[in-house]
C-alpha cells in the first residue's frame, strides 16, 4: 500500500469473520445471537503503576486503569479492561485511536485494534453454550457485568467482557486474535446447535 495514502484513503481492512460469516451474523432463536461488533479502536497499554504513572494515564484516558484483577475502568472515551499487573486494553468509544495521545503522554502503547476482532454474544443460552468450552465460572455472581478476563474456550484463548444485559438475557464480548477468528465464530456457532431453544425445552 503506498505510504502517501490519507488515512481516509486507505481501504478498510476486511472483516476476519468475513469468511466463515459474510453477512456477521448467526442467530438461533431461543438460544444466542452471534455478531461481528466490528471495528473499535483498541490500544495496549503497558506500565508500571505507579501513583504518577496512574495520574497521567487517567489525564488522557478520563479514568485510572483498574488495580484488581477482571476490572475495567471507564470514562466518557474508553473503557480500560485489567489484562495484568502492568498490562490493560484500552477500547475506545470514538472513531480514533487513543495510542497517539497515550505516546505523547510518555507512555507505553500500540494500537491493536485490526488483530483482535471483536464478537457480541448475546441470547438466553449464551452463558451455558460459553461454558461448554471454558472452565471460567460465568455465574452473575463471579462474573458480573463490567468483568473481564483472559481465558481459554475451545482450543484458543480470548479476552472475555461481560457487558451489561440486554433484553434477551446476558451479553458477552469476546476479543480473539485476528488468525483465530474464524475458529471463534464456528465453535461459538456449533456449540448453539447443541442447546434447545427455551421454546423447545418449555413443556406442552
Amino acid at each position: 500500500m503506498p505510504d502517501n495514502l490519507t488515512k481516509a484513503e486507505r481501504p478498510t481492512p476486511r472483516s476476519a469473520f468475513a469468511e466463515v460469516a459474510p453477512g456477521g451474523l448467526f442467530e438461533r432463536p431461543g438460544v444466542i445471537r452471534l455478531r461481528d461488533a466490528g471495528r473499535r479502536p483498541k490500544t495496549l497499554l503497558r506500565g508500571r503503576p505507579s501513583p504518577e504513572w496512574r495520574a497521567t494515564a487517567a489525564g488522557v484516558l478520563g479514568a485510572a486503569p483498574p488495580e484488581q484483577p477482571g476490572a475495567a475502568g471507564r470514562s466518557p472515551i474508553a473503557d480500560i479492561l485489567w489484562l495484568g499487573p502492568d498490562e490493560w486494553l484500552v477500547l475506545g468509544n470514538g472513531p480514533n485511536s487513543l495510542a497517539p495521545a497515550l505516546l505523547r503522554a510518555g507512555l507505553a502503547a500500540a494500537e491493536v485494534g485490526d488483530g483482535l476482532p471483536e464478537l457480541a454474544l448475546s441470547g438466553p443460552r449464551a452463558r451455558e453454550v460459553l461454558a461448554g468450552g471454558t472452565a471460567l465460572d460465568l455465574h452473575p455472581s463471579a462474573f458480573p457485568a463490567g468483568r473481564a478476563t483472559r481465558t481459554r474456550l475451545g482450543r484458543i484463548g480470548i479476552l472475555l467482557q461481560r457487558a451489561e444485559d440486554g433484553g434477551d438475557g446476558p451479553v458477552f464480548r469476546l476479543h480473539v486474535e485476528r488468525p483465530w477468528a474464524g475458529y471463534l465464530w464456528s465453535w461459538l456457532a456449533d456449540a448453539a446447535l447443541d442447546h434447545p431453544s427455551n421454546d423447545e425445552s418449555s413443556p406442552r
